[in-house]
């Protein structure tokens, strides 16, 4: 039996976070493990979960490839080997934490000096602590990381 390429979305529609939009119609993908297919960007929660799983689980091995972290081929963290004792977190949970970051070095970058090629890093100093959280990009920290394992 052939099946159809196309059709109504398969998603659970009384939790669909589309609201009036659901069902949708659309490019069937595959059958997930109960035989259910769905559409791309359906609202079904499961399909979400996968979606946002899927774009933390990249997230991490940019993250961990940029960081020259090493061993089991995991999306746990806690079983990766190396320097550094990392978490990573992406998604709208780290907006905020991105949103000051970026109005930080937006601000540090109006007054730098021409020629200066300092990399930038935030320090976040809370309420009822003595200690600071250092927040920089991937990519300087990655450089920084370089020259000190060399």
């Amino acid at each position: 039996m052939i099946e159809a390429r196309k059709g109504d979305c398969g998603g659970d529609r009384a939790r669909c976070s589309l609201g009036d939009r659901c069902p949708l119609f659309g490019t069937l993908g595959r059958e997930d493990r109960r035989g259910v297919r769905r559409i791309k960007g359906c609202g079904d929660p499961m399909a979400r979960g996968r979606r946002n799983r899927s774009k933390g689980d990249s997230k991490a091995r940019r993250a961990r490839k940029k960081l020259n972290l090493v061993g089991a081929n995991t999306r746990h963290e806690e079983h990766w080997r190396g320097r550094l004792r990392v978490e990573i977190k992406s998604g709208k949970q780290i907006e905020p934490i991105a949103t000051r970051f970026d109005a930080a070095k937006h601000q540090s970058d109006q007054s730098k000096a021409i020629g200066d090629i300092r990399p930038f890093a935030m320090v976040a100093m809370p309420d009822g602590s003595s200690d600071g959280i250092v927040l920089m990009s991937l990519e300087e920290f990655s450089e920084i990381l370089a020259l000190i394992e060399s």
